[in-house]
């Protein structure tokens, strides 16, 4: 029996560390991403955030630091280096990159010798210059001014874009060798956006795939049934895809004025549109336990009740990095697409995001709109699109992809699952709960009573109301009190007039 015993423990101490293990491997997948500024008011501005999308868009978790911070680098095995300032790189920074076995991409500023040793990098500086920037496949992107960077004049390894200025003729606008990379330029917004990850794809090893979708935002239970419902007709008609974020539901869901806008989503949705759930909008920084796990829920059932299939969900980039709104929000489900930041509202903030399986970059349409050449991305792209307020800008979003070759987003496998539903696409297919969903354009609009509209369908309000109750009561007993010592005052100094 001891012997047994003895077996059994053993066996189980072998178990502990094949489990420790994968723990610890799985904690080792992603990038780790060092930066020295944020870049506000220059031209780099917003480049970081700009990395964290394209990061995601390509299925890699993030682990984000600035200099300041001295994190263990060990079991690191991506790193990327942003520097934003011309300053050089710390020494112990230096060190500890030197030290790594991790592969490493350094993207601008100055990198260290020991890294232009590898790659055999030499570099001139340039100043004010006018560039364009074009990728491997030739998409171009308009030229720019410049206040500082680098090209690259020696080098050792694969060179991928080209750097092409006015004074100083062509350059490579990003070299590989081996464990190591370098591109001396990233900027949001302009095609340097798209040559860095042909560079990072051929560090990092990681799959092309090189999908367009056209996303339409900014669709609420507010806006113009009749402009959607034209928008869906215009490009069903014309063959052109979609996607669309539709603001969640979570109160007053059996009202009328909610039944209808799952009616316009179902109709949008039987015009080759494809449905992902946005985010609720966040007002205050706060947020109990569970509570917004339990919103979410609420609102995929909502769709679902209503046989409307939410693929995925679209959310600012913020959401990724924060405890509650990166884990409880995005919970449900592997597709999703990562916003610009336009209002940033932690609860708390942290240094590390995930991954969805399926992630396009968003690209406004604005900015697609500058780029020429072959139109050939690295990576999934979203046509990000405002919700169209007029037909002149529905027909210019129908003209500008009328040539392009755009993905149906339901093609792919994407899966949703809450604790009372589950939400697939296979192969075009639309499944709610294993039940296949049947794609019915009928309207059957429902009267909608006045004072059904009132309250706020996708806005976390409701969720930090306490704080906006608190706040308030604060601020009327400190004007009732303010106002009762005005009186006060004011019938003392009469009195002392008076006499």
């Amino acid at each position: 029996m001891p012997k047994k015993i003895i077996i059994a423990f053993l066996l189980g101490l072998v178990i502990f560390f094949i489990n420790e293990q994968d723990i610890t491997a799985k904690a080792d997948d992603g990038v780790t991403v060092f930066y020295d500024s944020l870049a506000k008011n220059t031209e780099n501005e917003g480049n970081i955030d700009s990395l964290l999308r394209i990061l995601n868009s390509m299925g890699e978790r993030v682990m984000m630091y600035s200099w300041n911070e001295n994190p263990d680098l060990s079991e690191t095995s991506k790193i990327i280096v942003l520097q934003n300032k011309q300053n050089d790189l710390p020494d112990k920074w230096v060190q500890k990159l030197k030290d790594s076995k991790a592969k490493i991409a350094y993207i601008g500023g100055n990198p260290p010798a020991f890294l232009a040793d590898k790659l055999q990098l030499k570099t001139e500086a340039v100043t004010n210059a006018a560039l364009t920037i074009q990728t491997n496949d030739g998409l171009t992107g308009k030229p720019q001014l410049v206040a500082n960077t680098n090209l690259i004049t020696s080098y050792k390894g694969t060179i991928f874009g080209e750097i092409n200025t006015t004074e100083n003729g062509k350059s490579p606008y990003g070299v590989q060798s081996e464990n190591y990379a370098y591109a001396p330029i990233f900027q949001a917004n302009n095609t340097s956006e798209f040559a860095l990850v042909d560079v990072l794809r051929a560090l990092f090893g990681t799959k092309k795939e090189a999908n367009q979708y056209a996303l339409i935002t900014d669709v609420n239970p507010f806006v113009d049934f009749n402009m959607l419902k034209k928008t869906a007709d215009t490009f069903y008609e014309k063959g052109i895809p979609f996607v669309v974020s539709a603001g969640p539901v979570f109160y007053n869901s059996d009202f009328t004025a909610a039944k209808n806008y799952a009616e316009i989503l179902r109709y949008v949705q039987a015009k080759n549109g494809t449905i992902l759930m946005n985010v609720p909008a966040v007002t205050y920084g706060a947020s109990p336990a569970g509570e917004l796990e339990n919103i979410i829920q609420k609102s995929v059932h909502f769709f679902a009740d209503n046989d409307v299939a939410a693929l995925g969900v679209t959310a600012e980039l913020y959401w990724n990095f924060d405890k509650v709104y990166g884990t409880e929000g995005f919970a449900p489900f592997n597709s999703g697409i990562l916003l610009p930041n336009e209002k940033i509202i932690h609860t708390t903030k942290k240094n590390n995001g995930n991954a969805f399986e399926k992630s396009p970059f968003s690209v406004t349409s604005d900015f697609y709109g500058t780029m020429s050449g072959q139109m050939n991305f690295p990576l999934d792209i979203a046509i990000t699109y405002p919700f169209f307020n007029s037909e002149k800008e529905l027909k210019a979003a129908v003209n500008q992809l009328a040539d392009e070759n755009i993905s149906d987003f339901r093609l792919q496998t994407n899966e949703v699952k809450t604790v009372q539903d589950t939400i697939e696409s296979n192969a075009g297919s639309l499944y709610i709960n294993d039940q296949a969903i049947t794609l019915d354009s009928d309207l059957k609009y429902l009267k909608t009573k006045k004072m059904e509209t009132q309250k706020q369908a996708g806005s976390l309000e409701g969720f930090f109301s306490y704080q906006n109750t608190f706040f308030t009561i604060v601020i009327v007993l400190s004007l009732g009190i303010i106002g009762i010592l005005f009186i006060f005052g004011y019938r003392l100094y009469m009195k002392k007039y008076m006499k």
